[in-house]
Order: C-alpha cells, then structure tokens, then sequence
C-alpha cells in the first residue's frame, strides 16, 4: 500500500508552539502538507529535539484543533526578526492528518 502525499500549500492557522524547556509562544502557519509544516515564530526551538504543536485549524467552514509532536528540520532567523521553523510530523493522529490532506488539496 502506498502512501500519498498531499500539495504542500500556504497556510495562515495560528497556534502555540510547545517546547521542551517549558517556553511556549504563539506561531502562525506558512506552509503545510502530510509530512511537514513550517511555521513563523517569535523566538527560535531553543535546542529542543521535539516540541509540540496546537493549530487552530478551519477548513470548509468547520473550527478544529491540530495537536501534533513534531521533528524541528530547521531554524532559520529571518529578515523579519522571527524565526522560520520547518518541523516533520513526528506523531499525529489519521483524523488530524485527513484534516491537512483535504485542506491541502483544496488549496493547490
């Protein structure tokens, strides 16, 4: 069985960003996809190998709630003075992960 990977799209959910040093802080979404999503926040992941992920997330109307742990890929401090951060989907639920797909392929 194959697995299929949806578009990687523009997002614009917000959120909070959980790391594990105990630091959380608001972040909003750029891009998401099945496999990974990047975010633009505040301040960098602080050397945290893991850190959790809450999205308000809205597709077709419907509010919803993405929690997701996730694998920092990167960290890149922008032209903005926030900090890019491509994160990997380390666990996350089939309902979360259908969520992304269907919003994806509706925005591609």
């Amino acid at each position: 069985m194959s697995i299929s990977h949806s578009p990687y799209v523009r997002c614009f959910w917000t959120g909070t960003l959980y790391l594990t040093n105990g630091v959380s802080m608001p972040i909003h979404c750029t891009h998401i996809s099945t496999q990974m999503i990047e975010v633009e926040a505040p301040n960098g992941i602080q050397g945290s190998k893991l850190v959790k992920l809450e999205l308000k997330a809205m597709h077709d109307g419907v509010p919803a709630t993405i929690k997701v742990l996730c694998d920092p890929q990167s960290d890149i401090f922008n032209e903005h003075n926030n900090h890019y951060i491509k994160l990997t989907y380390h666990s996350i639920s089939d309902k979360d992960r259908n969520l992304i797909k269907a919003f994806a392929e509706a925005h591609s």
